[in-house]
């Protein structure tokens, strides 16, 4: 009996967690930049938030998507923390979805939806439908793996010690709840052990307090997936996971004293004990969200306490999450937010510094520029590797030029931070000399570097934007920085020929910041024919 329980436990297990999968990943396929628009559309309300985090969950039957989301969204100034957390706690009651379907027992209809997901999954020509087949296929599997599951255990009613076994565990929920949370670690997800728990009560082995003591454990054990990713992640990443961490816990800690009063509103929701231990499931996040929700402010700032900004976060790909390299709009956004962020370095950290006259530059500002561009060569060959590890061949026409733009931007970003720190390598020359550049050069230069930043600006919100109108007027305006460089030139030989000291004693370094002037804005022309798909 041993072994037929085992292989039918086993097995149920494994094709409800592979159905698991097909769905959250063929609905993230099928629908991820739908995601991206909505989560992004409630940045400013908490309310809206935990409601688009709700839906997008329900739809996805994965926190896990959400959440990556979010890490974008709170590192690129986007939405706060707080704000981020309310959809967190939206989310969380949209994972409970699967469990309400389970206790509608659709098994008797299991291998109708894997044959109605299995004939798009296999035929459909067009990407989408291939996804929403795989994820139908999924919901036929999760079905009938909760059935497999339910009819392998059936035996053990008649089992004196396996009932002994659960009648001991039964007295303390707290080991139920301990178990249960160590098993939804290993399996990654809370659905298996909740349907689990609704199995064993409907067959009478497992009474409602357990069963729900089961339930709180699975919701604390869910944490551990997002926390164990996160520790390779940003400090924003980290702090979405504890916080996540945090709500659980904490809602686990006030359900456990009041597990009596928790199973006799359990009982309330319905007279079919499975539906009460799905129903179960869905209150305490419920309950949860409205203990919660008004905090959310409040536990952002205690996370931000708890893992304050490191200066080492700096070197760190914040949005490059290789669980999403199979959902190449995620992962194309990603990559995206990861070039926003080394163009912000460039435009905030660099191009301020780096034309400063000499009175008012900062000391040893060489080695400052030289380890924010170390920054960018590390952010450019991360970009470049996760972009080359993208599946070409799960990729659409569209999504391969995307893929091809994002190179071509990345590297000329990297160009720039090398061209920036030349300049800075030619005025250490004026510095190491003693002589400032004339009042006339200096305003000259300044001209230019002035007309080749806003180009640079206007480059990167084309691309931010993908308003190709905008890129397009970048392009358009080469030509005068062409002739400004020309005009520049012509002036500052019209100064030698005045004999003008200051001239002659700083004429290469004039001339070689000219033409590295010019050589960033070649670079914004680069990204703005990128962004117009002249690559």
């Amino acid at each position: 009996m041993f072994f037929n329980v085992a292989t039918g436990l086993a097995g149920g297990l494994a094709l409800f967690l592979f159905g698991m999968n097909l769905i959250s990943t063929g609905l993230q396929k099928a629908a991820a930049r739908q995601v991206q628009q909505l989560l992004g559309a409630v940045t400013k309300n908490r309310f809206y938030g935990m409601m688009a985090g709700l839906v997008v969950t329900i739809f996805l039957q994965t926190s896990a998507v959400t959440t990556v989301l979010l890490v974008g969204f709170v590192s690129a100034g986007l939405m706060s923390l707080g704000q981020a957390l309310g959809v967190i706690l939206g989310a969380a009651i949209g994972s409970t979805l699967t469990a309400q379907l389970i206790a509608l027992r659709l098994s008797d209809y299991a291998l109708w939806a894997v044959v109605a997901g299995l004939i798009p999954y296999l035929f459909a020509r067009r990407l989408r439908w291939h996804h929403l087949g795989q994820a139908i296929l999924g919901f036929g599997l999760i079905f009938y793996g909760a059935a497999l599951m339910g009819s392998a255990t059936a035996p053990l009613n008649n089992s004196p010690a396996f009932i002994a076994t659960l009648d001991r565990m039964a007295a303390h929920p707290w080991v139920m709840m301990a178990v249960a949370t160590l098993f939804t670690a290993i399996v990654q997800g809370s659905a298996a052990p909740v349907v689990l728990a609704m199995t064993l009560a409907s067959q009478g082995a497992l009474a409602l307090e357990p069963a729900l003591g089961i339930v709180l454990g699975a919701n604390l054990g869910t944490t551990a997936t997002a926390l164990i990713s996160s520790v390779a992640l940003s400090r924003e990443a980290k702090r979405v996971a504890l916080a996540h961490f945090f709500f659980k816990l904490a809602g686990v800690l006030i359900f456990l004293p009041f597990l009596g009063l928790y199973s006799q509103l359990s009982r309330l929701t319905s007279p079919d004990v499975a539906h009460q231990v799905a129903n179960g499931h869905t209150l305490f996040n419920v309950i949860n969200m409205f203990l919660f929700l008004p905090f959310t402010s409040w536990v952002g700032h205690l996370m931000q306490k708890v893992l304050p900004d490191a200066p080492e976060e700096e070197k760190v790909a914040k949005y490059l999450d290789a669980g999403m390299l199979d959902i190449p709009e995620l992962a194309l956004a990603g990559a995206t937010q990861e070039l926003l962020r080394m163009a912000g370095i460039i435009r905030v950290e660099m191009f301020p510094r780096v034309m400063q006259p000499l009175a008012e530059r900062e000391m040893e500002l060489l080695e400052k520029l030289r380890g924010l561009d170390n920054i960018l060569d590390y952010l450019y060959r991360a970009v470049a590797g996760y972009l080359a590890r993208m599946n070409q061949g799960n990729l659409s026409e569209e999504q391969l030029l995307a893929q091809t733009r994002l190179l071509y931007i990345a590297n000329d970003l990297e160009h720039i931070g090398d061209v920036v720190v030349e300049m800075a390598h030619q005025w250490r020359k004026i510095e190491a000399s003693g002589v400032e550049f004339s009042p006339a050069g200096q305003a000259e230069l300044q001209e230019m570097f002035k007309k080749v930043r806003e180009n640079f600006t206007m480059a990167m919100e084309a691309f931010a934007a993908a308003d190709e109108a905008l890129a397009a007027r970048v392009i358009k305006g080469h030509p005068e920085i062409l002739r400004l460089e020309k005009n520049l030139r012509y002036s500052h030989f019209q100064r030698l020929q005045q004999e003008n000291r200051l001239s002659l004693e700083t004429t290469s370094v004039h001339m070689e910041i000219i033409n590295q002037l010019l050589r960033l804005n070649s670079h914004s022309v680069s990204i703005a024919q990128a962004v117009m798909g002249i690559i």
